[in-house]
């Protein structure tokens, strides 16, 4: 029995049929039971929880009998590519991992001093921006930025550079994917980073990286916080690297702060 856990967006393509909550043989999955599951998730991922699908398959001994071993480096390529594949749904969990109630303070008073506090996360773009808006991170939903606002054409030297000392109360809020990363150009990633306030979603060590980078090719001062393994390049390239401790060794190595407390 191969069992699995995965985000919903990106599991749900290696699926074909659904449990069936009476006992009964799988059900064939379609369309209409596709858009339920989406429905579902987007809906729990805009209060903040993190979705996971999950999933399984019953393997037979005879499609096993063409598998590297289990020992083999090679298997794990070829069960992704060859048994992780065709699965059942067997549900959606929910998780709630709700912020400290001093986040929104410390956010408040970094902004204070003027420092942007952007947020660059693994989860849902929905996920994220709802716990963002729990943090203090995005203070005004009403005006949330996406890929298509970044114009890909402009002039770079004619783009307004960020004011850390401007006035101006209802900032726009800007939202961004991992796919979305991969598409900008240098004008998009100039528009981008003149924002106030930044959700970077569904990201990944590469892309984690690259935002640190591209805020520093910009005369900014960068401090990135993370605890994981995944982490540590980010945290290595930026000119202020905060690791939690419990983190990762990796990580902690790899940062200039360790923070021991809350």
């Amino acid at each position: 029995m191969l069992m699995c856990k995965g985000a919903p967006d990106l599991l749900l393509k290696r699926c074909s049929h659904i449990n069936d909550p009476s006992g009964g043989p799988a059900i064939p999955l379609s369309e209409e039971t596709i858009a339920r599951l989406t429905r579902v998730q987007e809906s729990w991922a805009a209060k903040g929880q993190r979705v996971l699908l999950l999933a399984k398959r019953s393997i037979s001994s005879a499609t096993m009998a063409y598998a590297p071993s289990i020992e083999d480096n090679e298997f794990s390529d070829y069960a992704s590519a060859h048994l992780n594949i065709g699965l059942t749904i067997v549900g959606l969990v929910g998780l709630v991992d709700p912020p400290r109630p001093d986040i929104p303070e410390t956010v408040r008073i970094m902004r204070g001093a003027g420092i942007r506090f952007f947020m660059v996360t693994g989860d849902f773009a929905l996920t994220a921006v709802a716990i963002a808006e729990q943090c203090g991170i995005v203070t005004n939903a009403s005006r949330l930025h996406r890929l298509a606002d970044l114009n890909r054409d402009i002039e770079v030297s004619s783009i307004d550079k960020f004011d850390p000392e401007s006035d101006d109360d209802s900032p726009s809020s800007l939202v961004l994917s991992g796919p979305d990363l991969m598409e900008m150009n240098d004008s998009q990633w100039e528009q981008a980073c003149q924002y106030r306030e930044i959700v970077f979603a569904r990201t990944t060590p590469e892309q984690k990286l690259r935002i640190v980078k591209e805020f520093q090719r910009r005369d900014c001062v960068v401090g990135m916080t993370g605890d994981g393994v995944n982490d540590a390049p980010s945290l290595k390239a930026a000119d202020v690297g905060i690791a939690m401790g419990g983190g990762s060794d990796v990580a902690m190595e790899a940062a200039d702060l360790v923070l021991l407390e809350s």
